[in-house]
């Protein structure tokens, strides 16, 4: 075996882990693109279920890459390291449905497989990984040299919103769940323009199944989908509403009067025990409590409060001091949403009920109640509180309508992608603010750059810098392999296109249309920071894939391995026999 690559039919490194990352990046090849296709991920069976019962599997439909990557099962040993590398941030320790959602996933996968493909035809002909390693660096720093040339800001436009929601379309390609997406772009340009780039508090994402797609819309506030009012004579709907937001208490201090809700303080809860003489005393405690609910009541009437939002409780004894005072009461509200709806009114979360003042209240300019979807099995439909218009708010709501399961998931997600786009467009990260011309043309004057840079280069990194210009091009050709068209032919137009280009203009493949034109005028525009991280991303999983040469088992024996526990089979086992019959490789030749 003269090139190092196989061993009685066995794949030696680094063409092992190639081979294996290859895999995974193909899965989402056919994601690339507004014309992308949908992959079919079969959930396992569920092993815990009662006997008898037949087992249960959950499939995954989706195109977005990052969901792929969490769902595809994968054991191979580089598949976990391309999925902790490349998504680091994907949601899957909290219930937050697409909390923190980056873009470009599928964009990096596709890239890093093109670059290990690249890589590998370099290693056939006899070039050693460190040399690719080298010229793959060098060439990741034309690739963003040329990009800070090529960005533009969102403000150099003549219509800087209209190029946001560009931005925020172009972040919901391939997934224009309902035809919503001209109409979520919008949305998605304000969301960013109050919030910045968004987090689990500062965006709020609720789906409900009643209404259509077409009637949801962002929030200027919060929506509580799983609260109504605690009383039937409290208002239902309130303007120009000051709201009071009580927490929780710290558990172990409900006695000390601090309750986190409108409740009466529990003087047991430190064990001690109360001695009663007389029916007398019993009416004297009870009237304890009822001049502090009255004092309470009185200390928020006095306060200007509209509405009291609870984390706990409120006792049927303070309803109605609230009816009286025509005070809308919301309770039992979880800590997430309660923290959501103090950020959007402006609320200071208080703990102690008798210690309110006018700086601690939030404002609403509309708070109310809606009848939303019908509940399973009963003839009563559920409600939810809507707060709405407020002035300045630090967090906002979509309220999805039409939409719950998969779809719903998949439209959140979607909208979080659109607003950290135009968050990441406007400069609100740490990475470099702007936008780049979309449709392949950015992958065009990057390859250009590419091999303009190879020529200067000396001796095999030039090959390493040709091959990173033929990997970038390849994913222009994945775009027109989605779209049906031939991928060859088109990126011979594309590249006519380009080198006949006038001033002004950027040709591109612009899609569903499946034309070589304008990308700008057709207005596809990606941000600048996330294209960058793109290729900085897929540069990085592809130099450590071509570092290992060698894999063993991390349990350390003086048995010899037994077959079947090394991480590559027979792999491992064989590797030092193989190094004790060859005197040398490739390498030193």
């Amino acid at each position: 075996m003269e090139d190092g690559t196989e061993t009685g039919g066995e794949l030696q490194f680094p063409h092992a882990n190639i081979v294996a990352a290859r895999a995974v990046t193909g899965v989402l090849e056919s994601s690339v693109g507004p014309l992308s296709h949908d992959t079919l991920i079969a959930g396992r069976p569920s092993g815990d279920r009662e006997p008898g019962e037949p087992p249960t599997r959950v499939d995954t439909i989706s195109s977005d890459g990052a969901t792929i990557l969490e769902e595809l099962p994968i054991e191979h040993p580089m598949g976990p390291i391309i999925r902790r590398l490349i998504a680091p941030e994907r949601p899957g320790t909290t219930d937050v449905v697409g909390e923190i959602v980056p873009d470009g996933i599928t964009t990096t996968v596709v890239l890093l497989g093109a670059l290990l493909e690249e890589g590998e035809r370099l290693i056939e002909m006899g070039v050693h990984p460190t040399t690719i390693e080298q010229g793959y660096s060098v060439g990741l720093e034309h690739v963003e040299e040329t990009m800070q040339a090529l960005s533009k800001p969102l403000d150099s436009f003549a219509e800087p919103t209209a190029a946001a929601e560009m931005v925020a379309r172009s972040a919901m390609t391939g997934n224009d769940i309902g035809n919503a997406r001209v109409a979520w772009a919008s949305g998605a340009v304000e969301a960013a323009r109050q919030i910045g780039m968004p987090d689990e508090e500062t965006l709020a994402v609720r789906q409900i199944r009643s209404g259509s797609i077409t009637d949801s819309r962002l929030v200027s506030g919060t929506v509580l989908d799983r609260n109504d009012i605690c009383h039937d004579r409290m208002p239902r709907r309130v303007e120009d509403a000051n709201v009071l937001v009580l927490s929780g208490f710290k558990r172990g201090k409900a006695n000390d009067g601090k309750t986190g809700g409108l409740q009466d303080p529990d003087f047991q809860q430190d064990g001690e025990r109360i001695i009663v003489d007389s029916p007398d005393e019993i009416e004297a405690f009870d009237d304890v409590f009822v001049r502090r609910r009255e004092q309470v009541v009185d200390g928020l009437v006095e306060a200007g409060v509209d509405v009291v939002v609870t984390r706990t409780g409120i006792t049927d004894a303070y309803q109605e001091l609230l009816v009286e005072h025509g005070i809308m009461g919301i309770r039992g509200v979880n800590r997430l949403k309660l923290a959501q709806l103090a950020s959007a009114t402006g609320a200071t979360p208080v703990v102690d009920p008798t210690d309110v003042t006018p700086a601690d209240l939030g404002y609403a300019g509309l708070v109310e109640q809606q009848v939303i979807d019908q509940r399973q099995d009963r003839r009563k439909r559920r409600r939810m509180m809507v707060f709405d218009e407020c002035p300045d708010p630090d967090s906002m709501t979509f309220l999805l309508q039409g939409v719950h399961g998969q779809l719903g998931e998949q439209a959140a997600t979607e909208i979080r992608k659109a607003v950290a786009a135009v968050a990441t467009a406007n400069g609100d990260t740490r990475g470099p603010p702007g936008v780049l011309p979309g449709g392949g043309a950015t992958e065009l004057e990057l390859a250009n750059s590419l091999r303009d840079a190879a020529l200067d280069a000396d001796g095999r990194e030039q090959l390493a810098l040709e091959a990173f210009a033929d990997a970038t091009e390849r994913f222009v050709s994945t775009l027109a392999r989605n779209a049906g068209m031939d991928p060859l032919t088109t990126l011979t137009n594309l590249r006519e296109a380009t080198t006949n280009a006038t001033n002004g203009t950027t040709p591109g493949l612009v899609l569903p249309d499946k034309r070589v034109d304008d990308v700008l005028e057709a207005g596809l525009l990606d941000p600048t920071g996330v294209r960058l991280r793109c290729y900085r991303h897929a540069v990085d999983v592809a130099l450590l894939v071509l570092r290992v040469d060698d894999a063993i088992d991390a349990t350390f024996t003086d048995e010899p391995t037994d077959p079947g526990d090394a991480i590559y089979d027979e792999h491992a086992e064989n590797h030092q026999e193989y190094l004790d019959e060859r005197n040398d490789t490739i390498w030193h030749q």
